[in-house]
């Protein structure tokens, strides 16, 4: 299974819903060692006519700091598993894409370390 945070984050904000309450419940439905992957991506939102906002899962920009906690989230509650940074569309210079890769790895060494008293 390829758990897709970015989505799960989208869907529940554009649902009126908390994405971390969202993401709890695929966690709780899905085994856990089916969950082979996890995709990240950024995302646009836009204004709708009566100052509605919208979340589309362009994957044309940095991941968002929300979908960054449910990945820490998720990584905590799965360990680290391969995570792809999906991004499709206004593609930015190489570097960009390195630093949202460090920030995966530095998420899931958090992970792996034990913390310190």
């Amino acid at each position: 299974v390829l758990l897709d945070v970015n989505n799960i984050h989208v869907s529940a904000m554009n649902q009126g819903a908390d994405p971390m309450l969202a993401l709890a419940g695929y966690l709780t439905l899905i085994p856990h060692q089916a969950i082979g992957e996890i995709h990240l991506a950024g995302h646009a939102v836009r204004e709708l006519p009566g100052g509605r906002r919208v979340r589309i899962d362009d994957h044309g920009s940095p991941v968002c700091p929300e979908v960054w906690a449910l990945y820490e989230t998720t990584v905590r509650v799965l360990g680290p598993r391969p995570t792809l940074i999906e991004w499709d569309s206004a593609l930015p210079p190489f570097p960009v894409i390195q630093t949202e890769a460090a920030i995966a790895e530095r998420v899931m060494q958090r992970v792996r370390e034990p913390a310190h008293a």
